[in-house]
């Protein structure tokens, strides 16, 4: 149930003290017991270094931005005993397949009586 979910948020998740973090939010108990670390980027399809990219294939951009954050976190998160997910969503609204995905496992927690308000 989502309402007996613990969220962390911060800087310092490691026991070396780093400033480094997989997470902007971090939900306890979301995957079969384990946590799950949502990573949150908004890209911009018009980024210059992206545009191209953007242009040639729909929704580019955020699969690239959600293969960069699994790049960077999928394995200090499995250290962790966490699982890696990544936010994407762009500068238009426009939401990447992972990120879709998650939302659907979250619409899917709620109780029936809070489902029918979207």
């Amino acid at each position: 149930m989502l309402n007996s979910i613990e969220v962390e948020a911060g800087v310092g998740l490691f026991p070396d003290h780093s400033q480094s973090r997989p997470a902007d939010i971090l939900l306890q108990h979301w995957n079969h017991g384990r946590p799950v670390a949502l990573d949150i980027s908004v890209a911009s399809p018009l980024n210059p270094s992206t545009l191209a990219e953007a242009g040639a294939t729909l929704g580019a951009v955020l699969e690239t931005t959600e293969s960069r954050k699994h790049q960077a976190n999928d394995e200090k998160c499995l250290a962790l005993g966490w699982v890696s997910s990544p936010i994407a969503v762009d500068s238009y609204g426009a939401w990447g397949r992972e990120t879709s995905n998650f939302l659907a496992q979250v619409i899917a927690r709620l109780p029936k009586s809070c489902t029918g308000i979207f």
